[in-house]
């Protein structure tokens, strides 16, 4: 399949699912998380993996930065680490320009405010749910490890799930704003796995 295919297709899909998610589950999943989950701490260790990421990539990227500059030998599985930062940092992005185009309001903007609605290019604190960043930027370094390391494929891929869970059942996010994070993710990662096949 061609890559302008393969693109279209994966818009596609994502906007099917995050569509029913945002006409038939998210406002009632938010509303039961906040009625019947008082106990938030098991939630919020699943997601916690998700904050990871973003500093390890930072920290792979200083200290490659610094051994580089000292003419010292890059570090040991350099190019995977490269990669997987990339990802991670295009998925960052890319989350940050989507969620203040969109500017979909919060669960908790739900349950304190009743506000369930978008407004894009918003700047109020309601808005900025969608899509989760934290989704985002887990899982762009995961699929491409999918890719790059296929034989964990259900380790990463059961991580991504925990996250994901973890979020929605910690009332952090709508599972809408997860399947747009993740196909930001898988966004992020197919892109840096094809402009870096090579190096």
């Amino acid at each position: 399949m061609k890559l302008g295919w393969l693109i279209a297709l994966n818009v596609a899909v994502c906007t099917v699912l995050c569509g029913l998610c945002i006409a038939y589950v998210d406002k009632p999943t938010a509303l039961f998380v906040a009625q019947n989950v008082t106990f938030k701490l098991p939630f919020q260790a699943m997601a916690a993996p998700s904050l990871l990421a973003l500093p390890l990539s930072l920290i792979f990227l200083a200290i490659a930065a610094i051994r580089a500059s000292l003419g010292q030998m890059p570090l040991p599985q350099h190019s995977l680490y490269l990669r997987l930062s990339l990802a991670t940092l295009a998925a960052t992005a890319a989350k940050d320009e989507l969620k203040w185009l969109f500017g979909r309001s919060w669960p908790g903007s739900l349950i304190h405010y009743n506000i369930y609605a978008f407004a894009p290019f918003a700047s109020s604190p309601l808005y900025g749910g969608f899509p989760s960043g934290h989704t985002a930027y887990i899982s762009a370094p995961l699929l491409l490890l999918c890719a790059l390391k296929p034989h964990y494929t259900p380790v990463w891929l059961t991580i991504i799930a925990l996250v994901m869970t973890g979020l929605i059942g910690g009332g952090y996010h709508f599972p809408g704003d997860t399947i747009a994070g993740l196909f930001t993710g898988l966004a992020s990662a197919a892109g840096v796995w094809g402009l870096m096949r090579g190096v």
